[in-house]
């Protein structure tokens, strides 16, 4: 399995319209797509983290990864997506890292 693991920050007061785009938007589209296997979205609770964000999906293989971001969905929510991140995600986006899972204790 592979974790993807997408990490933004979202600008000062913006933070519930974001969280109702992606539980209306972003998010059903990702979780519908074939090979995702699930989807979290959380915002940090760390003091000095405040309005930031993580994507924890699980995903089949990386090529399935590689196939949502060639979709309509995937570039479209994107664009939408980054008018809520600060300066420091808006020109590059979120930062995505993606990990090979090697213990599983479901």
């Amino acid at each position: 399995m592979i974790l993807r693991i997408v990490h933004a920050a979202i600008l000062p007061g913006k933070m519930e319209a974001f969280k109702k785009f992606i539980n209306t938007s972003l998010a059903p589209g990702v979780r519908g797509f074939p090979g995702c296997q699930f989807l979290y979205v959380a915002d940090c609770v760390q003091h000095g983290h405040e309005n930031e964000v993580i994507f924890v999906s699980g995903w089949d293989k990386m090529e399935t990864c590689d196939k949502l971001e060639k979709t309509d969905l995937y570039p479209g929510e994107v664009v939408k997506v980054k008018n809520f991140y600060t300066d420091r995600f808006n020109e590059t986006g979120a930062l995505h890292i993606h990990y090979d899972t090697f213990a599983d204790f479901p």
